[in-house]
């Protein structure tokens, strides 16, 4: 019989709406601590990169087209596995399980339906390795809004209960608020998405490294001002949302006013609006935080964060004082959510999504 107290490996894979890349995690689980054993990204070819970016924007498909991005992103995930096996030492057989988030196209709770693509059967087939996918709808079918899912990870990873705030900055930003054992957080709106479209757009990169661009230029109040009318910024929690609303379409609308903004003006209004948003979030939570853990890709945008801990008066660090990579949380979380799934365990997001009742998240596909 198997010793239920050695260590058990179990593989998280992540794509958000950034679209940077497969965040693939290596993560060890030995009792009820967990491990971080390895980490590496893994960008997306630049065709598959665009009919996602695409698809998030217009989320208009036809079948043919819709089952041919299914089997390339489950592939992308299946060769992710695979090189971060080899870039680490370890083989297929040492691992318990995957966890797949796969890669969200729609995501729409007032049908409601969300719908990750990257099928799991593939991963599963082509890895050799037991694959838990499809988490968001059981918490959907509990009439929950299905996100965010990272408050009971981060639950579980920060174990905190002195108020500690914890916000992860991808294409979106949530917030998680950790007091008295119970965990609680929300989508605030953008994170490094509308930058990153706009950087692209105008500035010839993926996105504004370590907010160098930002800084340089000034925010343009009239056009904040503007951004921060639209009306899920005041929206009640619990409440989700992605680059089906904040994209660029979104914000062309608003540029359209003010035609002679300098690039630079824009980027840093943008900037602005990410702080802006999560400021609003934090004075949304029971109490003020005592702290503000950041990860996520907006964890290395220095101007962002300098103007976050400029307007708080509490101290704003990387999840890296924790010593876990802030990149790494979402794809850790996907593991543990493979370990819960195979171990039938409901995820606490009953006061997090509006669900009626904790869900056991997802579904196995065997080998």
């Amino acid at each position: 019989m198997s010793n239920p107290h050695l260590a058990r490996l179990y593989i998280g894979l992540m794509s958000g709406t950034s679209l940077d890349g497969i965040d693939a995690a290596l993560v060890s689980f030995q009792d009820e601590q967990l491990e971080l054993k390895a980490f590496k990204t893994f960008p997306y070819a630049d065709d598959l990169k665009s009919q996602l970016n695409q698809l998030n924007q217009t989320p208009h498909i036809d079948l043919k087209a819709l089952c041919d991005l299914e089997y390339r992103v489950a592939k992308a995930f299946s060769d992710a596995t695979q090189q971060l096996l080899n870039a680490s030492n370890y083989s297929a057989a040492e691992v318990t399980a995957i966890g797949s988030h796969g890669q969200t196209i729609f995501h729409a709770p007032d049908i409601p339906m969300s719908l990750q693509i990257g099928h799991p059967a593939f991963i599963a087939k082509h890895t050799g390795i037991t694959t838990a996918a499809d988490f968001r709808i059981d918490d959907m079918a509990n009439k929950g809004q299905g996100a965010p899912l990272a408050p009971a990870f981060h639950q579980k990873l920060f174990g905190t209960t002195d108020g500690t705030a914890v916000v992860n900055i991808g294409g979106i930003s949530n917030i998680t608020y950790l007091d008295n054992q119970k965990a609680l957080g929300f989508d605030t709106g953008p994170g490094n998405g509308l930058m990153d479209e706009y950087c692209e757009r105008f500035f010839n990169c993926a996105y504004d490294a370590n907010g160098k661009i930002a800084i340089t230029g000034q925010v343009n109040t009239a056009l904040l001002s503007d951004l921060m009318k639209e009306p899920y910024f005041s929206a009640p929690a619990p409440k989700t949302t992605g680059k089906d609303l904040f994209n660029y379409d979104w914000l062309s609308g608003f540029l359209a006013k003010y035609p002679a903004i300098a690039k630079e003006d824009a980027l840093s209004t943008l900037n602005q609006l990410t702080v802006d948003t999560l400021i609003q979030g934090l004075n949304a939570l029971p109490a003020q935080p005592k702290r503000l853990l950041i990860c996520g890709g907006g964890a290395e945008n220095n101007t962002l964060i300098s103007r976050l801990q400029t307007r708080l008066d509490f101290p704003v660090e990387t999840t890296q004082s924790f010593g876990i990579q802030p990149h790494a949380v979402e794809a850790m979380m996907c593991a543990w959510l493979a370990k819960q799934r195979l171990n039938n365990r409901p995820i606490a997001l009953k006061q997090i999504t509006g669900a009626t009742q904790d869900s056991i998240l997802g579904g196995i596909w065997h080998p």
